[in-house]
C-alpha cells in the first residue's frame, strides 16, 4: 500500500511538474508574441511619428513659399499703388500749374483791360478839363 502512496504521490508529483512546466511554456509564449505586437506597434508608431514629421515639414515649407508669394504680391500692389499715387499727384500739380498760368493771363489781361479804361478815363477827364 505504501508503495502504491508513493507511485500515486510520483505519478500526481510528475503531473504537476509536467503542468507547471506547461504553463511555463505557455507564459513564455503568450510573453513573446505579447512582445512581439509591442515591438511592431512601437515600430509603426515610430514609422508614424517619421512620416508625420515629414508631412509636418512639407505643410511648413508649403505654407512658407504661400506667404512668400504672398508677400511679393503685397510688394508689387503696394509699389504700383505709391506709382498711381505718385501719378496723381504727378497729374494735380501739373494741373494746379496750368491753372496758375490761366489765371496769372486772366489776371494780367483784367489789368491790361483795366489799365486801358484807366487811361481811357484819364484821357477823357483830361479832354473834359480843357474842354
Amino acid at each position: 500500500l505504501d508503495r502504491l502512496i508513493q507511485t500515486e504521490s510520483r505519478k500526481r508529483q510528475s503531473s504537476f511538474e509536467d503542468i507547471r512546466e506547461e504553463v511555463k511554456k505557455s507564459a513564455d509564449n503568450m510573453y513573446l508574441t505579447i512582445k512581439e505586437e509591442i515591438d511592431t506597434m512601437a515600430a509603426n508608431f515610430r514609422k508614424s511619428l517619421a512620416e508625420m514629421g515629414e508631412t509636418l515639414n512639407n505643410v511648413e515649407t508649403n505654407l512658407q513659399n504661400q506667404i512668400a508669394i504672398h508677400n511679393d504680391a503685397i510688394a508689387a500692389l503696394r509699389k504700383e499703388a505709391l506709382k498711381s499715387l505718385n501719378d496723381l499727384e504727378t497729374g494735380i500739380a501739373t494741373e494746379n500749374a496750368e491753372r496758375k498760368k490761366m489765371y496769372d493771363q486772366l489776371n494780367e489781361k483784367v489789368a491790361e483791360g483795366f489799365a486801358r479804361i484807366s487811361a481811357a478815363i484819364e484821357k477823357e477827364t483830361i479832354a473834359r478839363e480843357r474842354a
